[in-house]
């Protein structure tokens, strides 16, 4: 070249290059739109490799978008996913239980990868690097539905031909024990564990030992949420995850079934009323019965501010 530069690949014959590297590049055309790929330092396996290439996107089975990099499809679909929350179409606890699993076990492991350059290997790899990480076999699952999820979004979309999770052997995948009915504590243990508790937080265990709601259920109770006067504690939103740059908030139920009305049992409306007389307790309807430092901090307790 005039500037003594050289060229990125010379033209070896149609189709097929030579790149500075000495390796050979193929390209070929389907529906105006060139496809490159690497083919070795063989003259003769570069021209197979075309011909395959060729054969496959005549077939349509090349993804649309080789490039595109899990991390990317994920915001993508986790947009989408918001758009159906604001809709009301999906439950916002759902997306919150997809975005951990996105953040914690997913795109930090897979999320440089091209997204049509994930096999199945790489899924049975991430199992085992989540089980390494102490993951039970419920988390697993869970963290390839969600990964599931962004793939068939992707194949929709033809950037990916086919779903590598669907190909994994059943001995491979994650196979979560079905969960047990809890014991029930005997009176003798409810009074060790009462006792054994910090005196700020144990209006919330007192709760919990004797409503039996869910700790997303408890964390997001008020006051006006309990009917002294009917006996009756009133179910309907739960505390959702805190996330950096949006804190917690009071959201629906995942499923309309968790709405309901759960009996005042006396011995908790008695402890519920002397503690909502308490100076350090909120006089609003409004207000929460976590403990006011625990709000304030945003401790893994309380989830952050309501």
């Amino acid at each position: 070249m005039a500037d003594g530069t050289k060229p990125r690949r010379t033209r070896v014959e149609r189709g097929i290059y030579r790149q500075a590297n000495g390796n050979f590049a193929i390209c070929a055309r389907r529906a105006g739109r060139l496809h490159f790929r690497t083919a070795g330092a063989d003259l003769e396996a570069a021209r197979r490799t075309r011909e395959n290439l060729i054969a496959a996107l005549e077939a349509g089975q090349v993804p649309a978008s080789p490039r595109l990099r899990l991390d990317t499809v994920a915001d993508w679909w986790r947009e989408r996913f918001e758009t159906k929350v604001e809709a009301g179409e999906r439950r916002p606890r759902t997306l919150e239980a997809h975005r951990f699993h996105l953040d914690h076990d997913l795109l930090p492991r897979l999320g440089s990868r091209r997204v049509a350059s994930i096999r199945v290997d790489d899924i049975a790899c991430l199992i085992t690097e989540l089980r390494a990480a102490g993951r039970s076999a419920k988390t697993t699952a869970n963290a390839l539905a969600t990964l599931q999820s962004v793939l068939r979004f992707a194949r929709r979309r033809t950037w990916i031909l086919i779903d590598p999770i669907e190909e994994l052997e059943p001995e491979e995948r994650p196979h979560p024990s079905r969960r047990s009915r809890g014991r029930v504590l005997g009176q003798a243990e409810i009074e060790r564990l009462l006792h054994a508790c910090p005196s700020r937080g144990r209006i919330l265990v007192e709760t919990a030992l004797f409503s039996g709601l869910r700790i997303s259920e408890l964390l997001g109770l008020i006051w006006a949420d309990i009917d002294f006067g009917a006996g009756l504690i009133r179910v309907w939103t739960q505390l959702s995850r805190a996330h950096r740059g949006e804190p917690a908030r009071r959201v629906a139920p995942k499923t309309p079934a968790s709405v309901r009305k759960v009996p005042l049992v006396p011995q908790l409306s008695d402890r519920l009323a002397a503690n909502r007389r308490a100076p350090h307790s909120r006089r609003r309807p409004t207000g929460s019965l976590r403990p006011r430092a625990a709000r304030r901090t945003g401790s893994g307790t309380s989830r952050g501010e309501s």
